[in-house]
């Protein structure tokens, strides 16, 4: 946005007065003021009423050149209207509401609301819970006249995934002189419900036909267990091989003719005992190498959840630091509370930002008051494997219909398994004592910048190849 409410250029003198009202004078105005000076004293040397009467009419007219601007905005106060959720790179319209409230109303028409002009902006919330960028930042609506109320439309841009607010709009006139400028920035944080006052961009979800569920190692399926917690999946007439017998295998799995060649129990193993069961890990601390890159990576695990979800097992969101971590709780703090489900995933996506540059900046890895003990965060989670998205260095150029020829970076979805933590080596009989370790476990490097190496799955260049995926 403008540092003023004018464009002719040249030198000015910005005057900021408090509550919102900024004055602003333009050199041309103070050569205005300094020639009403100078007819004062010639008028006081040559003894002349008439250009005494043209310097006070000068006066007059930069009094109130300076007074019904200000008298004119202080009798206007604002409302808007948001969109409550939205998709990515979806547009919207924002609805704002001027209304005259002028405190002495017998005298409102005395003072004109003329020849105005409104301005605002649409603000990305960061990493860090506080406004990051503005984003959109549209054209001066010029208003003629506002009579009494009218509503005013910006339509927006494409919005990328993210929570957005409107913080503040300004309205800034020269009426009727046009000697001075006013401009009023009316706060919006408070003027209206909060749960009103942002926009919620979520990810998009690509349809993923599963072609590569078959290089995922699975979990063992709990037909033929006694347990009554186990998940009733249906089996498979495919015999693929044959195991030991375990404690609660049924009987009638029992491949006799193996069993009697071996001399010990054996039980057939089908294809459905290995199902496509996975859980997803968002890592915050890769190294992605634009906001491109990890946007495709949001977009591709909201799209693994809901293929999860569509063949009837609803993977678990996993990130990495822990959500109860504070880098991750600023960024969530404002999470509402729901139930866990494909509503959940979507909102806590919308929220998640790369955390790279903000930990280095503030200096998390070596801090002491919060210790993250990433091994027995991450050991037993469950046993199901992870799919994790590791970001690729390199660069390829695609051709978008529309856009021409665009620059991707690819990632990798790998698959580590569900103690990965463990793997990274720490040896626990070196650290004398129990907060050490922590210690020695909260610095590894290794561990907080989350997984890196794993079973390659698939390659994802771009958005275009989500589909055949």
């Amino acid at each position: 946005m403008p540092d003023r409410p004018f464009g002719t250029g040249g030198k000015y003198l910005k005057i900021p007065v408090g509550r919102g009202y900024t004055l602003y004078f333009e050199s041309r105005q103070v050569k205005f003021l300094m020639l009403s000076i100078i007819l004062y004293f010639f008028a006081a040397f040559v003894a002349s009423e008439w250009i005494y009467l043209l310097s006070a009419g000068f006066f007059v007219a930069l009094f109130l050149g300076v007074l019904i601007p200000l008298l004119s905005l202080s009798g206007i106060k604002a409302a808007y209207t948001l969109p409550s959720e939205m998709g990515s790179a979806e547009s919207t319209d924002i609805r704002i509401h001027l209304a005259r409230n002028f405190p002495l109303a017998p005298f409102s028409n005395c003072v004109p609301t003329r020849a105005l002009r409104l301005t605002m902006s649409l603000v990305k919330r960061g990493a860090d819970g506080k406004p990051s960028t503005v984003t959109l930042n549209p054209e001066p609506c010029y208003i003629d006249w506002l009579t009494q109320d009218d509503w005013y439309t910006f339509p927006t841009p494409s919005l990328r995934r993210g929570i957005y607010f409107l913080e503040t709009i300004e309205i800034s006139t020269c009426f009727p002189f046009g000697i001075a400028w006013w401009q009023r920035s009316i706060s919006l944080k408070d003027s209206q419900n909060k749960e009103n006052s942002t926009v919620t961009v979520y990810p998009n979800v690509h349809p993923i036909s599963g072609n590569f569920l078959y290089r995922l190692s699975g979990i063992t399926s709990p037909m033929g267990h006694a347990t009554s917690s186990s998940v009733i999946v249906p089996q498979s007439s495919s015999f693929r091989s044959v195991r030991e017998f375990k404690s609660g295998d049924s009987l009638r799995h029992i491949h006799w003719a193996s069993s009697a060649r071996l001399g010990r129990f054996l039980v057939r193993e089908f294809d459905s005992e290995t199902l496509p069961i996975f859980d997803v890990l968002l890592n915050l601390r890769g190294s992605y190498k634009n906001e491109d890159q990890f946007e495709l990576t949001v977009t591709l695990l909201n799209s693994l959840i809901h293929l999860g979800h569509n063949l009837g097992h609803m993977p678990r969101l996993l990130i990495n630091p822990p959500q109860s971590s504070q880098d991750v709780q600023a960024m969530l703090f404002d999470l509402p509370q729901m139930p866990p489900g494909l509503g959940l995933v979507a909102e806590i996506l919308a929220r998640v930002e790369p955390i790279t540059k903000l930990a280095a900046d503030r200096m998390s890895f070596d801090e002491v008051d919060e210790v993250i003990d990433y091994r027995e965060t991450w050991s037993n989670v469950n046993d199901r494997p992870i799919l994790t998205v590791v970001p690729s260095n390199e660069k390829i150029v695609k051709y978008s219909p529309g856009k021409g020829d665009v620059v991707c970076c690819p990632v990798d979805i790998i698959e580590v398994p569900p103690n990965w933590a463990d793997f990274v080596d720490f040896e626990e009989s070196k650290v004398p004592d129990a907060k050490a370790a922590r210690g020695t476990v909260r610095r590894n490097k290794a561990i907080e910048f989350g997984p890196t190496t794993g079973t390659e799955v698939a390659r994802v260049e771009w958005e275009g190849d989500l589909e055949s995926l």
